[in-house]
């Protein structure tokens, strides 16, 4: 507001007073929002999005649909975090919520949100990969205990333990491709035998 210090003349008739006073009110600055509009205006941040029971969703350019409660199955999952409500899910052009990812093993996902079926042998690893990207713990703890994952899982804890085994390994193949070049043979066998010798404790 505009404060006009002085005397004020008289200009004469009741008239011109009135449009004195119009002009004035034509300087008073607009004013700031009041605490109602302000609260209502945070209000409407803090509330999450209401999203629809049914979901359809495109994950990278394939369709599928399911519950809102099945993407909530599990709470620490990022589809439980995407689909709280409290995030932007950008949409495609027919209204589905876009995942920018491959789809290919989505469908493995969401079966076992669903039910808790897990996929065959050979889709566990990529499938595996896939629950590491949505973070879905359950099915990890599950995949880990199936083939391929537990061989390749005690494969590295052989190797862990015999630190140069694949530097030997690479020369006992080239010992036998060179005998089999001198053999003049198209194959040859290799026996690899491993075996763990420990050093007998002696006692202090």
């Amino acid at each position: 507001m505009v404060v006009v210090s002085g005397q004020l003349e008289d200009r004469g008739t009741p008239d011109d007073a009135m449009s004195s006073s119009d002009a004035d009110d034509e300087l008073i600055e607009p004013s700031t929002p009041t605490p109602s509009s302000a609260t209502f205006s945070l209000n409407s941040k803090l509330h999450p999005l209401q999203l629809p029971e049914v979901i359809p969703l495109n994950v990278g350019g394939m369709c599928f649909t399911t519950r809102l409660s099945t993407l909530h199955r599990y709470e620490d999952t990022m589809l439980a975090a995407m689909f709280s409500g409290r995030h932007h899910i950008p949409t495609d052009s027919e209204g589905r919520y876009f995942i920018d990812r491959d789809g290919t093993y989505f469908g493995d996902i969401l079966n076992f949100l669903r039910c808790g079926e897990l996929p065959p042998r050979e889709r566990v690893k990529m499938v595996y990969k896939e629950a590491q990207y949505y973070s879905v713990g359950p099915l990890l703890d599950l995949l880990d205990k199936m083939q391929p994952l537990t061989g390749e899982k005690v494969r590295q804890a052989f190797l862990d333990l015999m630190p140069y085994y694949k530097d030997h390994l690479e020369r006992i193949i080239e010992i036998g491709k060179l005998r089999a070049i001198q053999r003049k043979a198209r194959f040859a066998k290799l026996k690899v035998c491993v075996f763990k010798e420990e050093m007998p404790i002696t006692p202090l």
